[in-house]
């Protein structure tokens, strides 16, 4: 269960989910904290797809981790 009322900092995973972001930004060639000198709409549909690649990362993820914990309790 995931508790959607943590601040940024509480977020366990934030720090991950940002790397993320980074590694997908470096993908395709910008650099993150270049990203501003893109235009408005640029940017906006930039760290959308980024934001996107990070939470299907994080899916898969939790996903791996649910499988592997059921797989060690039913052994």
């Amino acid at each position: 269960m995931r508790n959607d009322n943590l601040s940024p900092i509480d977020d366990p995973h934030a720090g991950l989910e940002q790397r993320f972001i980074d590694e997908f930004l470096g993908s395709v060639g910008c650099a993150p904290r270049s990203a501003g000198g893109l235009g408005t709409l640029d940017v906006a549909t930039l760290l959308r797809a980024a934001s996107q690649y990070a939470s299907l990362r994080l899916a898969e993820i939790e996903s791996r981790a649910h499988y592997t914990d059921e797989i060690h309790r039913s052994s």
